[in-house]
């Protein structure tokens, strides 16, 4: 299994460096450089196909329709979903690329934007750190403090398309998340240690014991094994 396991994670990371070639800008807010065939996943019901793409803003689920309008996707009851070879999970509401899964639950990652760290702060609401000349396909929103909400410009994909280079690149934030349950937790030491049930001193030595490399997939599975055995 665990070598199955370890397959699946290169395999995934190597589709990953291949889906992110080009990296998100302010005119483009997904995580995949174009919307790509895909599946979602639904306990009990046939999966909904169409083209797919994750929106960064907070890990929102967008589909082309039939006319080629960019539209959120309803993941109301939704188990996961499948871009190409990546595989996500529904973790309330948000979808999460799959990076390793145990029997007790799942190592997920996040990925979405840091608008934060394109705005200054210059005037009464902040002002964008690109250009005027810029195309900017988020709307400011005077409730957002401290950055932009993500809003598209245009929902029209072609038009939407023509302009993604038209604008500087988007940083990202990446986190991994423990899937156990109905718990999220980050993937850290100090989160783990704090769940309830979870007894520190013989998860320190559990830790010591398996070398447990925190930014390592299979070791991750490690630590649900141990906190679902407990």
């Amino acid at each position: 299994m665990n070598k199955l396991l370890s397959f699946c994670f290169g395999l995934l990371l190597a589709v990953s460096a291949i889906a992110q070639e080009e990296t998100p800008t302010a005119n483009w807010p997904y995580l995949y450089p174009d919307f790509m065939e895909g599946e979602l996943l639904r306990f009990n019901k046939n999966p909904n196909k169409a083209r797919f793409n994750i929106h960064l803003n907070h890990s929102e689920l967008h589909y082309l329709d039939k006319d080629g309008i960019i539209k959120e996707s309803d993941v109301l009851g939704a188990t996961g979903l499948v871009i190409g070879n990546d595989a996500y999970r529904n973790v309330g509401g948000k979808m999460m690329k799959i990076l390793a899964q145990a029997e007790g639950g799942f190592v997920v990652l996040e990925t979405r934007a840091n608008y934060a760290a394109i705005v200054r702060n210059d005037g009464a609401y902040g002002t964008t750190s690109l250009n005027s000349t810029t195309t900017k396909t988020f709307l400011y929103n005077e409730n957002v403090i401290n950055g932009y909400d993500g809003k598209l410009l245009t929902d029209v994909y072609a038009d939407l398309h023509a302009m993604k280079e038209d604008s500087e690149s988007l940083p990202v934030l990446i986190n991994v998340y423990l899937v156990i349950g109905i718990d999220v937790i980050p993937a850290n030491k100090k989160s783990v240690a704090s769940m309830y049930g979870v007894d520190k001193k013989a998860f320190k030595a559990f830790l010591k014991e398996n070398r447990i490399d925190w930014d390592d997939p299979q070791d991750l599975v490690k630590v649900i094994d141990y906190v679902t055995a407990e």
